[in-house]
């Protein structure tokens, strides 16, 4: 009996030191996830979040650069990462095609646009001044513009808007610091530009330094009919399915995290303030929290706005791409 009694218990203590999904006899083990987000506006999203598990996750918080996400999406390292939603189509898309290990599905959407049509010259109408869309875009024909991410969602799209206008502008590619320092220095400059960059201007130079002529989302939006999603947060596809359970608790903390960004902008400005990385003021976050258009809707509920406009800019996605 004592020889039975002592394999049973060595069977047991085997059992429970050697079973993968379990840090002690009936307790599960919490995953290990990394997650990104590059520096500036997509953190924000995740900011009253930002250094916390969930009940069913331990959380690695990052911030990286922005060109920094298609590496990290690339070589798997991302478990989970904030990302313009055209790069994470792409990575998507390639892995359909045997050209990147790692895939990566869309969980949710967060921003919703923060670039607009800004100058310093006085020769531009502003949207509200003109009688259409169409009227605003055509005011452009023949002319130069810079603009952030020429080859990414910014640039693509405002070709696009351009196109439907039948305007024919002439696009230049340009870094955002760039067109930042043009602006504090008082070069004439006409530039697609974003926020908060545009607020980190305005307190520098002063509240004439550069003129906001439309919301790209805007304009966007009254030509399609649809809003722009520009970033959300990406999961690997194998964690997806490995671990829904926490997939699900991260997808929910962000949408808690979002609502915290709108009802309590100085507590999430200031703990944003805080995180390692980031380089943006609690000052200059509350001033343009509310043209930073940071709202969430899940995977389901922005499916369409994200089809349209990855198919307006000429990168159209399967339904794969959903989690």
């Amino acid at each position: 009996m004592k020889k039975i009694i002592v394999t049973v218990l060595a069977i047991v203590a085997v059992f429970c030191l050697s079973a993968f999904a379990f840090t002690a006899c009936g307790e599960t083990e919490k995953g290990v996830y990394d997650i990104f987000a590059p520096d500036g506006a997509p953190v924000l999203a995740l900011a009253d979040m930002w250094g916390e598990d969930t009940e069913n996750a331990e959380l690695n918080y990052g911030v990286i650069g922005e060109s920094e996400v298609n590496t990290k999406m690339k070589s798997g390292e991302a478990d989970f990462i904030a990302a313009p939603i055209n790069i994470g189509a792409s990575i998507h898309a390639a892995y359909k095609s045997g050209g990147t290990p790692y895939d990566y599905k869309l969980l949710n959407v967060t921003s919703w646009g923060v670039i607009y049509f800004t100058t310093n010259e006085d020769r531009y109408k502003t949207r509200e001044e003109c009688a259409s869309a169409a009227e605003f875009l055509s005011q452009f024909d023949g002319k130069t513009m810079s603009t952030i991410g020429l080859a990414a969602i910014p640039g693509k799209t405002v070709q696009y808007l351009f196109g439907e206008a039948e305007a024919s502008v002439t696009l230049n590619g340009s870094d955002a610091t760039v067109i930042q320092q043009s602006y504090v220095k008082g070069d004439a400059t006409t530039a697609i530009f974003a926020e908060p960059a545009i607020t980190g201007v305005r307190t520098k130079a002063g509240e004439d330094s550069v003129k906001v002529l439309a919301s790209v989302s805007d304009i966007y939006k009254e030509i399609t009919g649809k809003d722009f999603p520009m970033s959300g947060l990406f999961v690997r596809s194998d964690v997806l399915e490995n671990d829904p359970d926490a997939v699900k608790a991260v997808d929910e903390r962000v949408k808690s995290s979002v609502e915290k960004f709108n009802s309590n902008i100085d507590e999430v400005s200031a703990k944003a303030e805080s995180i390692e990385g980031f380089s943006l003021k609690a000052a200059v976050i509350k001033k343009a929290y509310d043209k930073m258009n940071v709202a969430y809707k899940n995977s389901d509920g922005s499916k369409g706005d994200v089809e349209t406009l990855l198919t307006k800019i000429g990168a159209p996605c399967d339904d794969d791409l959903f989690a």
